[in-house]
């Protein structure tokens, strides 16, 4: 059998069984408190098979949080369907006693397996936390490992834990040289992972898409960028077939220890986990894959052609929204600590209207609210000023989308010639966009709101973010056409009565230059 046939999976298969004995016994609300989401079979043979011609004579595996061992079983899997006499020697940490009877069984029958058919083989079941027992406590040395106790690794496979921390826990004091604020517990297995590799060893993992972008992890990728390369990603489209109760969408990705950085980079996509059968697969310049223009090294996956032309329309644009001296913020008022500002509606001139989530729809600003539960109304006095807008033009966009909502971008706007009150409060589920030196013109807001409800930077923000919260920062490094471009895009949208969206898609689209092609397939999607 070639290095590219799939195996027959049988250990994999093992694995699986017992991994569903473990999932009976115990509920998904014990497993989703420990960050516990295990790997579906095909999605581990995909995996595995990213290692396909990287299967030294000699080979030393890690598999951190390794739950029952499926993707360690399914790199044996491999290892079996390959030519050749193989010396292996499997590590596996985890630190759940519920699981380790398991893994056990699991990492046994795999050396077994291995031997029966001429393999050497041998293995060390780690129970203990990864992070907290393995790295080292003594911060600011040159590893985060003392890498005598371990040695170096061939090869790391991980579907490392996925749950946030406080600043001030254990693992964020071990790893702080690496991830700051509140981080992820997964990013510390990335980095650990990548410690513990030898030079041009390899790490496949699979995560949730979050450290692609965003001021979170921005750290993290700095820090990781320095010391790998990125070989291949593949996109898991669907938020719920691949993890259920994850709500972003997940991620494979193949990294190299550095010793060269890579020229191009594998991108491929699927839409649920049977990943083997429905891949989608093109090898890209390494720079349409990463903008490390600000030093931020954003990862972009452009799942098609079409993705890849939205990507190259966009960037070619002069300028950065921050350089338009355009300025984004979140809206200042967070309802339940602002409860006694809060008002059912407006009641004399001590009042203003409230703006929230419910009422943004594209193109459309619906005040008051029909929202049972939605305040419509906050109250003007002394205290309540900090939290408060001069109302003037505002651009509003929606910090959150739905799941099943096709667009991940919703802008509307609030224009102060309308508005009957001095000022409008704004709650925190909303961006509200406005200019840094001077009003935003009628025109600029209607530009603004048609640019971003457009179909083409819909597009590219899918490509640079899984998430369905819209972040501040990913709006302002993101690149921009000038504001006179904006401006006649804004005056032909005010003239449609009523808004039309196919005609504003278009309007969009021509100003901007995009190509018929493209134009015609954005349209299409848009309909």
């Amino acid at each position: 059998m070639s290095d590219k046939d799939h195996s027959s999976g049988a250990l994999v298969e093992y694995s699986i069984q017992l991994q569903h004995e473990y999932e009976w016994r115990t509920s998904v609300a014990s497993r989703k408190e420990k960050g516990q989401f295990f790997t579906p079979p095909e999605v581990c043979q995909f995996m595995a098979s990213l290692f396909a011609g990287e299967f030294p004579q000699s080979f030393r595996l890690l598999d951190p949080g390794a739950g029952v061992g499926s993707l360690t079983a399914a790199v044996c899997d491999r290892v079996l369907a390959a030519a050749g006499h193989r010396e292996i020697e499997l590590h596996v940490f985890e630190n759940d006693p519920g699981v380790l009877p398991l893994l056990h069984q699991v990492i046994r029958r795999c050396c077994q397996s291995l031997r029966d058919a001429g393999h050497t083989a041998s293995y060390v079941v780690h129970e203990q936390d990864f992070i907290l027992d393995a790295a080292s406590t003594v911060l600011g040395e040159r590893s985060l490992f003392d890498t005598a106790d371990y040695g170096q690794f061939d090869a790391v496979i991980m579907n490392p834990p996925y749950f946030k921390l406080n600043k001030d826990s254990g693992y964020a004091q071990v790893m702080q040289e690496v991830v700051h604020g509140q981080p992820n517990i997964y990013a510390f297995f990335l980095a650990a992972g990548a410690e513990l590799l030898r030079a041009e060893g390899r790490l496949v993992a699979i995560t949730p898409r979050s450290f692609c972008n965003g001021l979170y992890f921005r750290g993290f990728r700095r820090w990781f960028s320095e010391r790998m390369g990125l070989d291949h990603i593949h996109l898991f489209e669907s938020r719920t077939d691949t993890f259920r109760g994850v709500l972003q969408e997940s991620v494979v990705s193949l990294w190299h220890k550095l010793g060269h950085s890579a020229k191009t980079i594998a991108v491929s996509t699927s839409y649920g986990r049977n990943v083997l059968g429905s891949n989608v697969e093109r090898v890209l310049p390494a720079e349409a894959v990463i903008d490390n223009t600000a030093g931020d090294f954003v990862i972009r996956i452009a799942g098609s052609h079409e993705d890849s032309a939205v990507v190259r329309v966009v960037e070619a644009w002069p300028r950065r929204f921050a350089d338009l001296d355009l300025r984004i913020s979140t809206g200042p008022v967070v309802a339940f600590r602002a409860r006694e500002f809060l008002l059912p509606e407006i009641d004399g001139p001590d009042t203003a209207p409230l703006l929230s989530v419910f009422n943004v729809r594209p193109f459309e600003t619906r005040w008051p609210a029909t929202h049972k539960k939605q305040s419509n109304a906050f109250k003007v006095c002394p205290e309540s000023k900090r939290l408060l807008l001069a109302s003037q033009n505002y651009v509003l966009l929606r910090r959150f989308s739905a799941k099943e909502e096709r667009r991940r971008l919703t802008a509307s706007w609030f224009l102060g010639s309308e508005s009957e009150w001095p000022f409008v409060a704004i709650e925190n589920h909303l961006n509200y966009i406005y200019h840094a030196k001077r009003e935003l013109t009628i025109d600029e807001v209607f530009g603004l709101a048609a640019f971003f409800n457009s179909a083409l930077l819909d597009r590219y923000f899918r490509t640079i973010s899984g998430n369905t919260q819209v972040n501040a920062t990913e709006i302002r490094s993101m690149p921009m056409p000038d504001l006179d471009a904006i401006s006649r895009i804004g005056q032909c949208v005010r003239n449609l009565a009523p808004f039309d969206l196919p005609v504003v898609e278009q309007l969009v689209l021509r100003e901007l230059g995009v190509a018929r092609a493209l134009e015609d397939h954005l349209l299409d999607g848009a309909s």
